[in-house]
């Protein structure tokens, strides 16, 4: 009966099944034995090129637009040079809306919002609207904004626009 009871330790059923387990529990083992051992392994130390990649600290969009800017070169001939336009160059002196006025003991400042609800400071000398218009003098009720305009003649005059301050929703 002791004969009968012993265990066959023999049998190929227990091997594959203690191989099939083994590769479940460790299957860690199977890339190193799949590994390429043949080929001596070179160290590569990576370096950063900047050439062809984007400036991470630039961004995404660009909203300057440009203006062209005519000059003369060591030469003498004239070339083109192009200028980013200010934020309040990219809207008409209509689309602006005068918020406030602040005056110190020597200073001047207003306020404009622009049609994106950003607001901006103007003061004496400040380059706004599409028609390149500066800022002359800025007033206790608005801005007086003296414009070059070309007409279709090419004639260019000059005009004086006056943004002003609303009070209460109402132009005074």
């Amino acid at each position: 009966m002791r004969n009968r009871m012993k265990r066959n330790s023999n049998s190929p059923l227990g091997w594959t099944a203690v191989a099939i387990a083994a590769i479940f529990l460790f299957p860690a083992a199977a890339p190193v034995l799949c590994a390429d051992t043949g080929a001596a392994a070179e160290t590569v130390v990576y370096r950063y090129t900047v050439a062809g990649k984007p400036d991470p600290f630039k961004p995404f969009i660009d909203i300057a637009e440009e203006k062209e800017k005519p000059g003369k070169t060591g030469s003498g001939e004239m070339h083109r040079e192009t200028v980013p336009l200010a934020p309040l160059q990219k809207f008409a002196l209509n689309e602006l809306r005068l918020t406030g006025i602040i005056w110190s003991s020597n200073k001047k400042i207003a306020v404009v919002q622009t049609p994106d609800g950003k607001r901006h400071t103007l003061r004496r000398g400040t380059l706004l609207g599409i028609n390149g218009g500066k800022v002359a003098t800025i007033l206790s009720d608005g801005v007086v904004v003296v414009e070059k305009i070309k007409d279709l003649s090419g004639n260019v005059r000059t005009e004086r626009v006056v943004l002003a301050l609303k009070k209460n929703g109402v132009h005074q």
